[in-house]
């Protein structure tokens, strides 16, 4: 592995896609611009590989949903459901052509309506195949899950930065707060609320 004295350091960026949206939009109201974001990121290194990591609606979980879901109006909410997909799938497009691999795993339905996409084994399964090549690892997680991951990863020599947030304002806004265990376990910590204005959409310019 190379040292931080001799050359940039080697780094992969791991973004647990929905954790990162309550993280960000439901705790303090923006839009990342995921441009800004890798950016941001890996200046002053070596980026080797960046992934999102997120559930996607798909036409068997959309027509699992409307069935449990306690609503008049059916195909209204199947309508929406596709149109949420369909602006996720340009998104999805979007991130593939700037710089992330896109990791999808179909929603789940459960009973009462909630929907999951466990990536946590894709996300683990990813950080282990770049152990090797990489210095520095960044999670863009708040999730207590993770906390077995990073102490093998430093195993291994591979530093661990997690980027979220435990401020004030987004326990407030939407009950988020990162665990503490994966703060307490991570080598480093970036508050999301401090680099804000370096990451956010700029919609004025749309």
């Amino acid at each position: 592995m190379s040292t931080y004295g001799s050359s940039p350091p080697r780094i992969a960026i791991f973004v647990d896609g929905w954790n990162f949206k309550y993280a960000t939009y439901d705790a303090f109201g923006i839009q990342v611009d995921f441009i800004k974001l890798l950016n941001y990121l890996s200046q002053g290194s070596i980026l080797i590989r960046a992934y999102y990591y997120t559930g996607e609606w798909t036409v068997e979980s959309i027509d699992q949903y409307v069935k449990l879901a306690s609503t008049d109006d059916p195909e209204t909410l199947r309508e929406d459901l596709e149109n949420q997909r369909r602006r996720s799938q340009s998104f999805y497009r979007f991130l593939n052509r700037n710089g992330y691999m896109v990791v999808l795993k179909p929603l789940k339905v459960f009973a009462g309506g909630t929907i999951k996409a466990d990536l946590d084994l894709e996300l683990a399964i990813d950080m282990f195949s770049l152990v090797d090549r990489c210095d520095k690892f960044i999670l863009c997680s708040g999730d207590g899950d993770f906390v077995p991951l990073i102490r093998a990863v430093a195993k291994h020599g591979v530093r661990v930065q997690v980027l979220s947030t435990q401020h004030p304002d987004a326990y407030a806004n939407c009950n988020f707060k990162a665990a503490d265990g994966l703060v307490d376990a991570a080598d480093e910590f970036i508050e999301l609320h401090d680099i804000l204005p370096k990451i956010t959409r700029d919609l004025s310019s749309r």
